[in-house]
């Protein structure tokens, strides 16, 4: 394998061709491997030829914004990792960004040397995490089917449901735990690992959208909120 090979890939997609190359140069000369796109459809040609390990998402951009981006890429099994880079940097945009899949979220201007720590501990909480999956045994439940190595996951009749990665995630650790109350601290360091800040809100909202996906093939009731302390997955007798 050649050294090229063996470097991590980088993805860098920002409409901004200066900033573009500041962050692709200082990646680069730290060791990793570096594609700068300027726009949503060119990050899509890309990544049909190859895969990347962290795309580096700007959320402001014309014809299509960071966030369209974001979730088509979270509904992917083989997602890359999803850095997200935005001006706007409330509680609220950042709390929409974790939520719809993004594994970290950092407010311009960004340092260049936080920026290649948080690409670093999105890379080292996915890259071995992945690995462990794809080794686990499918995971049946009331006659859902649920595949950690592929993110998937199937209704009883068969059908694909389609979760984002996190919502995935949510789910994962909660099967991981049946009927054992789990709290929202642990909940986000599930999906997000431990350098993630905790905004409980984000795991509300997750666990919202989930319950609706499950529900719409009769497993609405399969997670249950216990107030005050978290949530807690059923199964049914």
């Amino acid at each position: 394998m050649s050294e090229t090979a063996e470097r991590k890939h980088i993805v860098v997609l920002d409409d901004d061709a200066k900033l573009r190359l500041l962050i692709g140069e200082y990646l680069e000369a730290h060791d990793l491997r570096v594609s700068a796109v300027a726009s949503g459809a060119e990050l899509t040609r890309l990544l049909e030829r190859e895969p990347a390990d962290v795309v580096i998402l700007d959320v402001m951009m014309p014809v299509e914004d960071g966030i369209s981006v974001l979730k088509r890429l979270a509904l992917k099994p083989d997602a890359p990792g999803i850095l997200m880079l935005s001006a706007m940097a409330s509680d609220v945009d950042r709390i929409l960004g974790l939520e719809l899949g993004a594994d970290d979220y950092i407010a311009k201007p960004v340092n260049p040397r936080e920026l290649l720590a948080r690409v670093r501990a999105v890379l080292r909480r996915r890259g071995p995490d992945r690995s462990e999956q794809a080794a686990e045994d499918l995971i049946r439940f009331e006659g859902w089917l649920a595949d950690p190595s592929s993110y998937s996951l199937h209704a009883p009749d068969g059908s694909p449901v389609d979760l984002t990665t996190n919502e995935f995630r949510l789910l994962l650790a909660l099967l991981r735990r049946p009927g054992r109350v789990v709290s929202r601290d642990s909940l986000m360091l599930d999906v997000h690992g431990a350098d993630a800040e905790f905004y409980d809100r984000a795991v509300d909202v997750g666990i919202s959208r989930l319950r609706a996906k499950l529900g719409q093939h009769g497993g609405g009731d399969l997670i249950r909120t216990v107030r005050g302390e978290g949530y807690l997955f059923v199964r049914r007798a």
